[in-house]
């Protein structure tokens, strides 16, 4: 995808200067994982409140099957184009300047943190990648001297390299892409994605956010949700249901290389190099998520363990046959082989469990 990225910004002249990368670097990734800990205060949130009562009652008078919550008096997404460009402006004014630094974090009480929510705009066709992409581009030229360049590089790398990025994906690799499952896997999607109804305070509030707004940020979606379905081992049909079914930005040719691809790695490696997946450390890094929970990050055996870290080595264990070759999962396997064989099978003890009867955690 670098390689990509870095063609579509030559292309298209997209923050570069003499046809190098403005600023001297092509990409900064590295930093854009700040943990949001209050500061800089998020602005509030743009409301736009549509009443979509008439609309709701007719669904429901027609029968179709719903999950999630709606306040059909206040539906806060764009319907129009002018509504999306007033969100974008917004965007640019209240939230690019700390875009960068924290589109990775997570936090229970700031569901969109610095987020623009320009998501299902884009992908209903109500305001064009290239409008997005030149008015930030714009906007930080204009700004360079209060918005440091990876704010905007942040951003406009999501649209201008990944979003266009899956596109191509899925225009080359379908229909057979839908169909693909490298990593073998089977289980049933447990029963609290439905409901948010878990102990696991991280998944608790990424899923319950998702059925009230029908929205997560993509570290909600990748490192949560999705790395708990993969090391859980869930067929990826059924995680690929569960995405397209809730999230409002979910049209079927992003959703399905973003879940199949980068989230479920059933995909082989066509999209991503290795699979995403982590213990608790990494959720506990990002975020507040654990500070609530009764489980503790830190312990990976016992009742207070949390389970990310049975089901990560577990996971690693499992699959070693199809991952272990992988050259940048080698230091996760050394790791693994180092581990004692009373504490290994405990893990896979506890992660069995896990699997076998979601519902206790």
């Amino acid at each position: 995808m670098e390689s990509f990225y870095r063609m579509m910004r030559k292309k298209h002249g997209i923050l570069m200067e003499g046809g190098q990368p403005l600023g001297g670097d092509w990409n900064y990734d590295d930093q854009n994982r700040k943990k949001w800990k209050g500061s800089p205060p998020v602005p509030p949130l743009h409301r736009l409140d549509h009443n979509i009562s008439e609309l709701l009652s007719e669904i429901r008078e027609a029968g179709i099957e719903t999950i999630g919550n709606i306040d059909p008096e206040h539906f806060n997404w764009t319907l129009t184009t002018a509504e999306a460009r007033t969100l974008l402006e917004v965007f640019c004014k209240d939230l690019l300047p700390h875009f960068g630094d924290f589109q990775d974090a997570l936090h229970t009480e700031q569901k969109f943190l610095f987020h623009s929510r320009l998501s299902f705009a884009l992908n209903s066709k109500l305001i064009t990648p290239r409008e997005v992409v030149e008015t930030v581009a714009d906007y930080y030229h204009q700004h360079h001297e209060d918005i440091h360049i990876s704010q905007a590089e942040g951003f406009i790398r999501q649209i201008l390299g990944w979003r266009e990025y899956m596109r191509g994906v899925y225009w080359k690799e379908m229909p057979g892409y839908a169909k693909k499952n490298s990593l073998e896997n089977h289980n049933p999607l447990p029963e609290f994605f439905w409901t948010g109804e878990t102990r696991m305070n991280c998944l608790k509030h990424a899923i319950g956010q998702s059925l009230d707004e029908a929205y997560a940020h993509h570290i909600q979606r990748l490192m949560i949700t999705g790395n708990y379905a993969l090391l859980a081992q869930v067929d990826p049909d059924a995680v690929d249901r569960w995405y397209l079914g809730i999230y409002v930005d979910a049209l079927e040719w992003v959703q399905l290389p973003n879940t199949r691809g980068m989230s479920q790695y059933a995909d082989g490696g066509i999209v991503a190099t290795k699979p995403y997946v982590s213990s608790a450390n990494y959720i506990h890094k990002m975020g507040d998520y654990c500070g609530g929970c009764c489980y503790n990050p830190k312990e990976k055996t016992g009742e207070r363990a949390c389970p990310f870290n049975a089901l990560y080595w577990n996971f690693l264990d499992a699959k070693r046959n199809l991952l272990s070759k992988n050259p940048r999962m080698g230091m996760m396997y050394r790791l693994l082989d180092k581990k004692d064989p009373e504490e290994l099978q405990a893990l896979r003890e506890r992660a069995a469990d896990i699997i076998s009867h979601p519902e206790r955690y």
